[in-house]
Order: structure tokens, then sequence, then C-alpha cells
């Protein structure tokens, strides 16, 4: 390991730990250090089982399950839980089991995926070592930090169906929901075309808007969690600036899904007869963009 990342490494420890504790000012179950921590566990829980099977891509399967977790952990370290902690936590309990499931079923029995078999190699007799920090330690920090918006809403809101911030929770889950939709919908339909064997491009349905209705939908869901978290700014449950900092949340789920997932997926695309025009006609993400 280089020396890069053993200075990059503590820093984005310290990062999320600082997330996690309003800046160093809350190591209690009054902040999110606990959902932190058992994200952590989590993740090193698949590490051990992925070594001893050989195939570190069994974390993908894993990650919707990460977020199962630690909301249901702020849930139960939340003292009067209102109704809206109880909606978040069904909603992130519905999208990530329903993403680990679908996930299980489509990989169970199959080989290490080609790009965590290249790492493989590539690491070669260093490979238990680097893949826990590289691989599971790193997703188990972006895991926190894309659900600690989430999170937060679970624990400090004070929602009772009154006032300017129950408009924001409004535009909120709508958002939240069109996500959820974009993302089920753009899936099954892709199942479908897939189940038929035509081996072509999907480009009917949500797939004739948007070349990746399945990621849009994602950016949807933590942009919409986010903004329904707005409401505990105007309750003054919790500082400005730590809920400012909470932001992290949609721009790191964002980042990735646009520019490390996509283009990944898109260059395995580009095999598929009618994917130039396919490519000019439909935007990438976002179904009003180029």
């Amino acid at each position: 390991m280089d020396i890069k990342r053993l200075i990059i490494y503590p820093l984005l420890f310290l990062i999320t730990l600082a997330l996690a504790t309003f800046g160093f000012t809350r190591f209690g179950i009054d902040g999110l250090i606990l959902p932190m921590g058992i994200t952590f566990l989590y993740f090193t829980i698949i590490f051990l089982i992925a070594t001893a099977i050989k195939n570190n891509s069994i974390v993908d399967i894993g990650w919707g399950m990460g977020f199962v977790i630690g909301s249901w952990v702020t849930l139960l370290t939340t003292n009067a839980p209102t109704i809206l902690s109880y909606i978040v936590v069904g909603f992130i309990t519905f999208w990530g089991l329903r993403l680990s499931i679908r996930l299980l079923k489509r990989n169970y029995g199959k080989p290490e995926d080609f790009r965590y078999r290249q790492w493989r190699e590539e690491w070669g007799d260093n490979v238990v070592l680097i893949a826990f920090f590289r691989v599971f330690m790193v997703q188990a920090i972006i895991n926190f930090v894309v659900g600690s918006a989430g999170y937060a809403v679970i624990k400090f809101n004070s929602f009772d169906f009154s006032g300017f911030g129950q408009w924001l929770v409004y535009i909120g889950l709508v958002i939240a929901l069109t996500g959820l939709f974009f993302e089920v919908v753009g899936d099954e339909q892709l199942r479908q075309h897939i189940k038929k064997g035509t081996r072509t491009l999907l480009q009917s349905g949500l797939w004739s808007v948007t070349r990746h209705p399945n990621y849009f939908g994602e950016i949807l869901i933590w942009v919409g969690l986010y903004i329904s978290g707005l409401s505990i700014l105007v309750a003054g449950n919790i500082p400005v600036i730590y809920y400012v900092a909470l932001v992290m949340s949609p721009v790191i789920m964002s980042t990735v899904l646009i520019k490390i997932s996509t283009p990944l997926l898109e260059k395995n695309m580009e095999k598929y007869d009618g994917w130039e025009d396919y490519k000019k006609r439909v935007p990438m993400i976002f179904p009003w963009g180029k």
C-alpha cells in the first residue's frame, strides 16, 4: 500500500467520524456514531465471508442492506421517533432489501465479477489486505455518508403535520418516490427485455427518456431524502452547518453513479448494435439533459 493511501484512508475515516459525531462533539447515541460503527462492522463481516469464498464482488449484494441496517439502528436509538421517522425507515428498508435481493438472484452461483477478479490479479499476494481497505472499508465509508442524511431525518425530525416544514417533507418524499418509481420500473423493464433473449439494446419505456433510469431514480431517492430533512432546520433541531455538511449524501451518490458506475456500464453497452444512435438520442442520466 503506497504512502498516499496511508494518508487518505485515515483522513476519510476522520471525516466520516466527524459527520457521525457533529464535529467530534456527540460520541453517544445522541449522534450517529452507532449507525456508523455498525455499518463498518457489517462490511467487515462481508469482507470475512468474501475472503473465505474468494469472491469480493459479494460486497455489491450487501450494499443495499447496509442502508437498511443503518436506518434500523438509528431508529432503535432514537427517542420518541415520529411518523416521518417510520416512513423513512420503511422507505429505505423497501429500497435496500429490493436492491440486495435483486442482486443476489442475479449473481447467486456465478463467479466473481470481472472487475473484482481483475483487481485480485493485480493485487496478487496482497489482495486480502488491499481489498479490505480499497473495497470494503471505502464502501463502508460511502455507505454511511450517503445514508447519513436519511439517518439524520430519522433521528432528529419533529414532524407534526403543521408549519412550513411539512411542505419540505412532502416535496422531498415525492421526489424520493419518483426516484423509486424510476428505479423499480426501469429494473423490471430491463429484466423483461433480457428475458426475451434478443441481446439488443432496450430503447423503450423509461429507457427511451434516459439511458440509465435506475441510476436516475437512485439519485432522486437520496436528493429527496435530503430535501425532506430540511424540515429539521426549520424546527431548529440541529445546527445549520451540520445539515449543510450532510449534502455530501446526495452529492457523493450522484458523483459515484455519474462518474464511475455509468462509464463502466456504458463501456460494456458499446458492443450492441445501434448504441451510437441511442447515445445521441437519449440523455445519459437526467431526462432533461443532453
